[in-house]
């Protein structure tokens, strides 16, 4: 999944973090990023807006080729058939 998370950031930053389990940060580039390129539409944002796309860019991509795999938690709950008044007291 780390490569495939890194080949979607080149293209959608934030889609591929989100890919690889980041979800809180993936929002977070995929946000930042559709604000940095309505900037670039404007003569004055371009200023921001170019570095800004580029750092989050750059983010993005080292995200989700750092990402660790979460790891698996398995919770194994035990019923017991009989009723709770015929089970054994302590």
């Amino acid at each position: 999944m780390k490569v495939l998370g890194v080949i979607v950031n080149i293209f959608f930053p934030g889609i591929g973090t989100m890919i690889v389990g980041k979800i809180g940060t993936g929002i977070v580039q995929l946000i930042l990023s559709v604000i940095a390129w309505v900037l670039m539409f404007t003569v004055v944002g371009f200023v921001i807006g170019a570095p800004l796309a580029f750092i989050i860019w750059v983010w993005a991509i080292v995200s989700a080729a750092t990402s660790e795999p979460e790891p698996v938690r398995v919770e194994v709950v035990h019923r017991d058939a009989r009723e709770p008044d015929e089970l054994p007291r302590p």
